[in-house]
């Protein structure tokens, strides 16, 4: 274990009590450490769980364009001609927050140790959400003309975007599975 200067520290017993480096220690679990000299306490700040976060907010918004889907679908097979442009307006808004909030944590004002762990994630959500866009605006197509040509080019488009969906929510699973276990343990 190492200190901030990155000098050898190691734990040690006083009195029957095991003390250990703090900073060495929250490091080592990911961890980052504040001090306010103020009030003369230290914060141990846990990004893994802002990734977490992160991730699960990733989840939920592939989830929302999923339904958006889903009622297109129902739609088209069921002959009826609606605009799905609202859900997708308000899951554009929800993906343009993500997308800040990912290039915000990527950044050197926010950066955070744990956000290259969800760089598959991350890969495999982009992917996804640019597939619900593209199956979106065959959809508006096909209800601007009900014509079969944009009905069979938006069911390709769904089928695309639903395994997209399905490659995106599985990595965010593994990150879940492969980093977040751990911490049962």
């Amino acid at each position: 274990m190492t200190d901030a200067n990155g000098k050898a520290v190691e734990a040690f017993i006083y009195n029957g009590t095991t003390y250990v480096p703090i900073r060495a220690v929250s490091n080592a679990f990911g961890a980052d450490i504040g001090y306010d000299r103020n009030t003369q306490t230290i914060s141990i700040y846990d990004d893994f769980s802002e990734v977490a976060a992160v991730a699960h907010g990733m989840s939920n918004i592939l989830t929302g364009y999923s339904e958006a889907m889903f009622v297109g679908l129902a739609y088209v097979t069921g002959g009826e001609q609606e605009s799905i442009q609202n859900m997708m307006d308000n899951m554009q808004t929800s993906n343009a927050n993500m997308q800040s909030t990912l290039k915000y944590l990527s950044s050197d004002d926010g950066y955070n140790t744990c956000i290259g762990l969800l760089d598959d994630a991350v890969a495999k959500y982009n992917s996804a959400i640019a597939s619900f866009n593209t199956a979106a605006q065959t959809y508006e197509r096909y209800v601007q003309n009900g014509s079969d040509y944009y009905a069979d080019a938006f069911d390709t488009e769904f089928t695309s975007a639903y395994n997209a969906y399905n490659d995106a929510q599985n990595a965010i699973t593994d990150f879940f599975y492969d980093y977040a276990m751990w911490r049962d343990v």
